[in-house]
């Protein structure tokens, strides 16, 4: 079903009213109910909440700490406090939202009985009710509790978004305000997009109106707070976008490690291929003969080279660069026999100007590959032999620019479970449900790879701390092995960070529910459907600022690991503002230094990473330990929930991915985050954008693809002229470019570029 624009006012009016709903229902029920005025920022003492039985007792002590947590050092600050109550009510309101169309959308997919869609005469619920008879009260009650059942249950694999006790799950609607969430929800405008992947993210785009953006704007140039970098940069990717950027960098690498060899060709409607693509073979040592071309040209003695005519001289050259190429597979079975015999025959007789550059190419191609290689396929990976090889094609004199050929480096063919995908700005996780089913097709090709090229045939060598076994070995076969698949994926491909703690909340379920969808369509029950763990969407959240809970932790410290993750804290200081931004990768060695260098460790710089890790593990432990002590208060969970979250985000940044892509956030630097910016990224700090695209290609390996959906203006705007000449054209390669023009991002005022770049340095 197509997002149209009546589609997208429909959902929106949806979401409005159920914002709307439980926005004022919570409003009443933390004045009313648990005595937190969100009006006025009061805070009620416990001892005058006696109208409270022990549930909400209980529930009203955990608000209050949650408050706590949230306000930090600013406890005594009554604006603060006014904000902070807004923003849980607002995070209340969102996760049941979320909470209502995930389960919606579970049963669309054959995920969940009938649960939500005809309410409280759902089969699920019926059944329910039977079995508990009058225990848990009258309907609305018992409804309350079947929920909370699935929420539970779905807590194992989705605690982020399922959890009863997180911070941003504690209220519930009273019955009439649920009873009118129903309604909203199964209105039959609606219930045909519960089974949209896409349906979630638009939701999450909705949930902030347009008013608000437009009054953030107003009353500053620049992003305030990390809310309103958020908020201001939600603009939700058209689908034929996403599909662009990633067809022509996850897709792209595949096509060319396989060397045009996969079905992802057709299945990419966008991915830019072409039949003069000529694959280059692996190294042999016979290329590097004395005197041979190969030999003068990585020995950099360009001027030695023969003049590339159709002399003898020339042909000759063309004939060690062409021992390695493949170009069979450029030509169909039925017809090259035919094709290359003509080719040959002119050739022989040297009948050079009766052929066109194509033919010219292909003829000594063919010849090369019958006469000693047999088409086995290998070909060429040193970038120097890519380059040498454009720069005898750039020499010819072509009948038709378009009809030279496209040389293209080596890639080896990676097991998938080492590709990484990357996008650092990722709200609903729009790239990464398209990614997830381009990682499907490749995880399936994989294994016919290995099967026909023998266990250790796919590359593992990106990621040797993996101890990978081939496929062949871990799976008894192909069917538990594609059963495993989606697991795989989340678990092995996809990253995303969000600065929104919301959008980490939606892209874990839409990565999650894309999932289940693919074990729905492959008839996967869902007792045989394998746990999904811990994937890798995280969210860029301030870390915990309570300093009596910091001293607390730190005493249970050994003193250096205590002093490294006070420091540590400091370091994430700009992390909701700043995301994958903040560089903290290249400031740990740094810190391992300062805490531990000359205090009896010995350390050396190689060292660093490995006594890193080994910290890291032991905050880890302590920080669990500390949120799971008998002693420790719902506000000492958050704490250590917090500084785990942030654990998680150096991690992240210490990976090196193969694939970038992104919809970044633009304009004007937040303010409290100008400076720091402004010193990491000299180069790119004209806009947010330009350093998005920088610290993309920083993540990148080299020959990794970044793809990104901006404003066009940075490609033509003299104060970006910097970032062009020294990030896009010096770290990268522009490889395809969309200009788009308006309209492209929902209400985005901007004229929109689309367009890949590949990491050279």
């Amino acid at each position: 079903m197509a997002f149209d624009q009546n589609t997208r006012g429909r959902l929106q009016k949806l979401v409005n009213a159920c914002r709307a709903l439980l926005s004022d229902d919570f409003s009443i029920q933390l004045q009313q109910v648990y005595g937190l005025d969100p009006k006025t920022g009061e805070v009620t003492p416990m001892a005058r909440l006696t109208h409270l039985d022990d549930r909400q007792r209980h529930t009203a002590q955990v608000l209050r700490q949650v408050l706590g947590h949230y306000l930090g050092a600013d406890a005594d600050d009554t604006e603060h406090r006014i904000a902070v109550i807004d923003r849980m009510v607002r995070e209340q309101a969102f996760t049941v939202l979320n909470r209502m169309a995930a389960l919606l959308m579970m049963e669309a997919r054959g995920q969940l009985f009938e649960s939500v869609s005809k309410a409280y005469q759902s089969r699920g619920f019926q059944s329910y009710a039977r079995l508990a008879g009058a225990a848990l009260g009258e309907t609305g009650q018992a409804y309350q509790a079947y929920l909370f059942s699935l929420f539970d249950e779905l807590a194992h694999e989705l605690q982020g978004l399922f959890d009863r006790f997180a911070a941003n799950g504690l209220l519930f609607p009273r019955e009439t305000a649920l009873r009118a969430l129903l309604d909203e929800l199964n209105h039959p405008d609606i219930i045909p997009l519960w089974a949209e992947d896409e349906t979630i993210g638009w939701i999450y785009q909705y949930f902030n109106s347009k008013e608000e953006r437009k009054a953030m704007r107003e009353a500053s140039q620049a992003p305030r707070n990390s809310r309103e970098l958020a908020v201001r940069n939600q603009f939700f990717t058209p689908r034929y976008v996403v599909e662009f950027l990633v067809d022509n960098t996850l897709g792209r690498l595949w096509y060319q490690a396989t060397k045009g060899t996969t079905a992802l060709k057709e299945r990419c409607q966008y991915l830019l291929c072409t039949p003069r693509d000529i694959f280059l073979r692996r190294f042999e040592a016979d290329d590097l003969r004395p005197g041979s071309v190969a030999a003068l040209v990585q020995a950099g003695k360009w001027s030695e080279l023969p003049a590339f005519d159709t002399s003898e001289a020339g042909v000759q050259a063309m004939i060690e660069f062409a021992h390695c190429v493949n170009t069979y597979d450029r030509h169909p079975n039925d017809t090259w026999g035919d094709y290359f015999q003509r080719l040959e025959a002119a050739l022989r007789a040297q009948r050079y100007e009766a052929l066109s550059t194509q033919e010219l190419w292909d003829g000594v191609f063919l010849i090369c590959r019958a006469d000693r290689h047999g088409g086995d396929g290998s070909v060429y990976q040193e970038r120097w032999f890519v380059e040498a090889c454009q720069t005898i094609v750039d020499r010819l004199k072509a009948d038709d620019a378009q009809q030279k050929p496209n040389i293209i480096a080596f890639h080896v063919v990676r097991d998938p479970r080492t590709l990484k995908l990357l996008d650092p700005a990722c709200g609903s996780m729009h790239f990464g449900l398209y990614a997830f089913d381009l990682f499907a097709e490749i995880y399936r090709e994989a294994w016919a790879w290995e099967q026909q090229h023998g266990p250790g045939s796919l590359d593992v060598s990106t990621q040797p701390q993996l101890l990978l076994k081939p496929l062949c070995q871990t799976y008894a076969d192909e069917e538990s092995f594609l059963r495993d698949v989606p697991r795989l994926i989340i678990e092995h491909n996809i990253y995303g960070v969000d600065i929104d703690p919301r959008a980490a909340q939606i892209a874990s379920l839409a990565l999650w529910l894309r999932a289940q969808r693919a074990w729905h369509d492959a008839g996967v029950k869902a007792k045989d459907r394998p746990l999904i763990g811990h994937g890798h969407v995280v969210a860029a959240i301030a870390p915990p600022a309570e300093r009596e809970l910091r001293q607390q932790f730190a005493a249970s410290l050994d003193p250096r690991d205590a002093e490294l993750f006070e420091k540590t804290l400091h370091l994430l200081k700009g992390l909701p503002e700043m995301g994958v931004l903040l560089q903290v990768e290249r400031e740990l060695p740094s810190l391992i230094r300062q805490v531990y260098v000359g205090k009896g460790t010995g350390l050396f710089a190689q060292e660093e990473r490995a006594d890193w890790l080994a910290a890291e593990a032991r905050l880890r432990k302590a920080l669990t330990d500390f949120a799971q002590a008998a002693k420790s208060t719902y506000q000492g969970r958050l704490f250590a929930q917090d500084a785990l979250q942030g654990l998680r985000l150096i991690d992240l940044c210490r990976e090196v991915f193969d694939v970038v892509v992104m919809n970044p956030p633009f304009g004007a630097l937040a303010a409290n985050t100008k400076d720091q910016l402004v010193k990491a990224y000299p180069r790119s700090k004209s806009d947010l954008l330009a350093i998005m695209v920088e610290r993309g290609l920083e993540l990148l390996r080299v020959g990794g693809r970044i793809g990104a959906i901006t404003s066009r203006t940075c490609f033509f705007l003299s104060s970006f002229q910097m970032w062009r000449e020294e990030i896009v054209l010096g770290m990268a390669r522009p490889d395809i470019m969309a200009d788009l023009g308006n309209g492209v991002m929902d209400d985005a005022m901007v004229e929109a570029a689309a367009y890949v770049l590949e990491k050279r340095v």
